[in-house]
């Protein structure tokens, strides 16, 4: 009966001793599993982290700011239904093309140098050479009155009003949002502005131009614009504008827009154009990410490990040995220190990056950023090609014949209309024989000037040995000639034979002593 009593006892104990081993089984695996757990939500974590922020924006209707509408009043680019179906179609794969982003970041944006590089440089190089207002004339001697005094005073007033400054704001400003306004102030006009303006002696008298302003596109959306007839000259063009509560009329706004979108998109863009900093966001972004890239790399680019033995830590110990370790470790590291391992359980090891073309993907991440502007990094960064006879006068030139292009396209049509204004408001009638032209922005040096000159020179000595033409008519072609250091002479003033009229032989050497005296 003891017997059996201490036998059962001893199976209990074992019973036990087995559920002992069990529970810690059981609880070792639940600890195992709860970090493997925490090791997965790490890992998502950190590859969530390490996942590119997209910045998708949808196209849709603009936000306008809430002072530009009258009260009581309603935005048409809020309204227009016939755009809700290409909403919902470029929504549908939004990664594809992104939309308006809108005037507040677009500001915001525009504090970064990365981005505003582009819009003032742009500016500058439009109006950097500028222009003159000149005279048309059919070739003739004596064609036409002496217009040279109207030109100076047209000249003077456009400095006095600072029109150049004022083209090259209205440049940059258009860069940056995508469209820029020029108003023009009329004495007289401050209650009519909802009327259209007629630029003739009739619409404006004489002495009422008060100026221009700039208009940020921010304080300004259409408030009537056609929309149901696409063979009307006016489709999708604004015809009124509320400019902060006020409505203008678009025949008193002289509005640029450099990169126009499609008219399906132009209510989403609040009748603005693709702003060249939204061109340039995923460059800009890519130059900034691979100019970051480097710069971590290049901060630790060496790697120093030290193998020792970490099987506390990793068991769910403190680790506060392998902590003092590290620290020792790091507080010791320095070429005048002495380094201690522990031969039998220590190694040291050490892994350098290789640096060595980092600087040509940099460099080409920087030549993608000035892609969109066309801009040459010297001319936008001051940056000169690198290598042996390299030289950046073919893009310098390229570059000239863009811009010139661009100042055709868009300036000149608005600088058609300023100059009507300067002589209505200057004398009350406007000369269309008068028109303003940019000067070249290819620049010739001082040799390169002499050349030229002695080739013209004897051009015109060629042909007056030839008889092709008189004295009378190689003076009125030196005259003619802006770019001629002689342009100065009188070219009705007769000078007599041998460098006037060729003498052919009809008169005698006396004669010809006589006209010469």
């Amino acid at each position: 009966m003891n017997w059996f009593k201490s036998d059962k006892k001893q199976r209990l104990l074992e019973l036990e001793r087995e559920l002992a081993i069990e529970k810690a089984k059981t609880e070792q695996a639940q600890k195992k599993l709860e970090q493997a757990r925490v090791y997965e939500r790490t890992l998502e974590k950190m590859l969530e982290e390490g996942k590119p922020s997209e910045q998708l924006v949808k196209i849709e209707p603009p936000a306008i700011h809430p002072a530009v509408v009258p009260a009581g009043k309603t935005a048409p680019v809020a309204m227009d239904s016939a755009c809700n179906g290409v909403y919902e179609y470029a929504n549908f794969a939004p990664q594809f093309y992104t939309g308006f982003i809108g005037y507040p970041t677009l500001a915001v944006m525009s504090q970064s140098s990365d981005y505003r590089s582009v819009p003032e440089t742009t500016a500058k190089e439009m109006t950097r050479e500028w222009g003159e207002v000149k005279a048309r004339s059919s070739g003739k001697v004596n064609d036409g009155e002496d217009k040279t005094d109207k030109i100076a005073t047209i000249t003077a007033e456009m400095e006095r009003l600072k029109i150049r400054d004022l083209m090259r704001k209205h440049i940059e400003n258009e860069m940056i949002f995508g469209r820029s306004q020029l108003f023009i102030d009329i004495q007289g006009h401050e209650d009519k502005t909802s009327l259209p303006l007629v630029i003739s002696s009739t619409g404006i008298k004489q002495g009422t131009l008060k100026g221009f302003s700039l208009v940020e596109p921010i304080w300004s959306t259409p408030s009537l614009y056609n929309a149901h007839d696409p063979m009307a000259d006016d489709f999708f063009k604004p015809s009124q504008w509320f400019v902060l509560g006020k409505e203008v009329h678009a025949d008193r706004l002289m509005t640029l827009i450099m990169r126009p979108v499609s008219d399906i998109l132009k209510p989403a863009y609040n009748f603005s154009g693709v702003s060249m900093l939204q061109l340039m966001k995923p460059y800009v972004e890519r130059w900034q990410r691979t100019t970051d890239a480097i710069s971590e790399l290049i901060h630790s680019f060496s790697l120093t490990g030290l193998a020792t033995n970490m099987q506390g830590i990793l068991n769910g110990e403190d680790g506060a040995d392998i902590k003092m370790r590290a620290s020792m470790f790091s507080l010791y590291r320095d070429n005048r220190n002495l380094m201690l391992l522990d031969k039998n359980q220590e190694e040291f090891f050490q892994f350098n990056t290789p640096l060595s073309g980092l600087d040509a993907l940099q460099r080409q991440a920087q030549e993608q950023m000035a892609a969109p502007s066309h801009t040459p990094l010297v001319k936008l960064l001051g940056i000169t090609p690198s290598g042996l006879n390299a030289s950046s006068d073919g893009e310098i030139r390229v570059y000239a014949d863009y811009i010139a292009s661009l100042q055709s396209a868009h300036l000149l049509p608005q600088m058609t209309i300023i100059l009507k204004l300067l002589q209505l408001h200057l004398f009350g009638a406007i000369d269309e024989g008068l028109y303003f032209e940019f000067n070249s922005l290819h620049q010739l040096t001082d040799e390169q000037r002499a050349a030229t000159e002695k080739s013209k020179a004897e051009m015109v000595q060629i042909y007056h040995q030839s008889g092709v033409i008189d004295g009378e008519e190689a003076r009125q072609y030196v005259a003619a000639d802006e770019d001629n250091p002689l342009r100065f002479i009188d070219p009705k003033k007769i000078i007599p034979p041998p460098f006037g009229v060729p003498d052919y032989g009809n008169q005698d050497d006396a004669e010809t002593d006589n006209a010469r005296s």
